[in-house]
């Protein structure tokens, strides 16, 4: 079936666009110098200094630099906002302003915000729990406690810029920035909104990065590498990234320009352990075949993964296998990269700077290159992107969300502007 008609066959009001895009990532504030840095294959992955990680047999990551917060806000009660809702508030600004979109232009009744967390409001519980030990509870800000609940983030975009549309957060693990691109697009085709901010978090901590080493997650030799026959463990990131989604009708309705449509979904779950993978990816296999299904697209169809992989070998393998088992004799030859081999596992806020990625791919054709990978594991075989410059001609981009702990999964079909 030919594209057109393919895509023609939905109404425009069941079509799901992006019209704005924002992101606070370790390279810093905004899609500009993350997909810079991305597509050159320049890492973000650096010693911590910021955090006090001696003992651990890692002590590199991709930490977000330090923001002039001043600049884009001077209130003290910003300031002093968690990460997670200062990285998403930053976001959000960039995204809305692309979407030429404001208060001004919307009704808020008619604006929804969805987020996505693994780790949520960790960084808040930690700072409570050291005064608790270290000092007295009488020490503890008594507005401290309302930032623990995962859903203080949204609530402070729908204060920020009074939007009185469906408002809440929710963690289920790595996948959760396409649980919520799922969940919204149900809102949107069933008429609830008109445009929903949806994005996803997650900070990184001292506790989580020690937990993880000791675990033997994290990598002793300080290297992300995807896919890679000498990879050792993962590296830990943060950020945040959003994205204004809406209906074709509603964005056509308002002249809006759209960076690429969002043609398939698939979310599921492993089904098998709490801590590990199924060995053949089942879970994340059914996400793609849904998310392929509900796109009307065949492997062939797919001309770039952004993957999943985060230099684990559980997960590397069991994502490979999965693509094999979805995508057969394409597999090999789509050309595949993870961005996580230059901004750490940065978990749920992972799933949207794939979803960048990948929107950039259907737009202009540069893929992230993957560097670091220089033997690709035989037990993956895949066509990994190693080397930068060239661009491809991207028609449907396939983003994977694999989570190490719980297993949950989720794919999503991205495709170039319908106009």
């Amino acid at each position: 079936m030919k594209e057109e008609t393919r895509r023609g066959a939905r109404a425009d009001s069941e079509r799901l666009v992006v019209t704005g895009l924002g992101m606070v990532s370790p390279y810093g504030a905004g899609v500009g110098c993350f997909l810079d840095a991305v597509h050159g294959g320049r890492s973000a992955i650096r010693p911590l200094r910021e955090a006090d990680v001696a003992g651990c047999g890692c002590t590199w990551g991709a930490p977000v630099p330090e923001l002039d917060l001043d600049s884009f806000d001077h209130a003290r009660t910003f300031r002093r906002a968690p990460r997670a809702t200062q990285y998403t508030t930053l976001a959000t600004d960039e995204a809305l302003r692309a979407a030429h979109q404001s208060a001004a232009s919307w009704k808020g009744e008619r604006v929804g915000v969805l987020l996505g967390t693994f780790r949520g409001m960790a960084e808040v519980s930690e700072q409570i729990w050291i005064k608790l030990v270290e000092t007295d509870p009488r020490f503890v800000p008594a507005l401290l406690f309302q930032e623990v609940v995962t859903n203080a983030v949204a609530s402070a975009i729908s204060l920020r810029w009074e939007l009185l549309g469906t408002s809440y957060s929710i963690s289920s693990g790595s996948g959760a920035g396409y649980h919520v691109l799922d969940l919204a697009a149900q809102a949107l085709r069933a008429g609830r909104a008109d445009m929903i901010i949806v994005g996803a978090f997650d900070v990184f901590t001292p506790t989580n990065h020690q937990d993880l080493d000791d675990l033997g997650l994290l990598s002793p030799s300080n290297l992300s590498r995807p896919f890679d026959t000498a990879r050792d463990g993962l590296l830990m990131g943060e950020g945040a990234a959003v994205v204004v989604l809406e209906t074709l009708a509603h964005a056509r309705a308002r002249g809006a320009a759209v960076q690429a449509e969002i043609t398939g979904i698939g979310v599921a779950h492993d089904a098998y352990g709490f801590f590990g993978l199924h060995p053949e990816g089942r879970g994340l296999a059914l996400a793609m075949r849904e998310a392929l299904e509900e796109a009307h697209l065949v492997a062939e169809d797919v001309d770039y993964v952004g993957a999943a992989a985060n230099s684990t070998a559980t997960l590397d393998r069991a994502e490979s296998r999965a693509l094999h088992s979805v995508l057969t004799d394409a597999a090999g030859r789509v050309p595949i990269s993870s961005v996580k081999a230059l901004t750490g596992e940065a978990m749920a806020a992972s799933d949207m700077f794939n979803l960048a990625a990948c929107i950039s791919a259907v737009g202009g054709g540069l893929l992230p290159v993957q560097a670091g990978t220089d033997h690709v594991d035989p037990e993956c075989d895949l066509n990994v992107v190693r080397t930068g410059g060239t661009r491809h001609r991207v028609r449907a981009a396939l983003a994977n969300s694999y989570s190490y702990f719980g297993g949950s999964a989720a794919a999503a079909v991205v495709e170039g502007s319908p106009d």
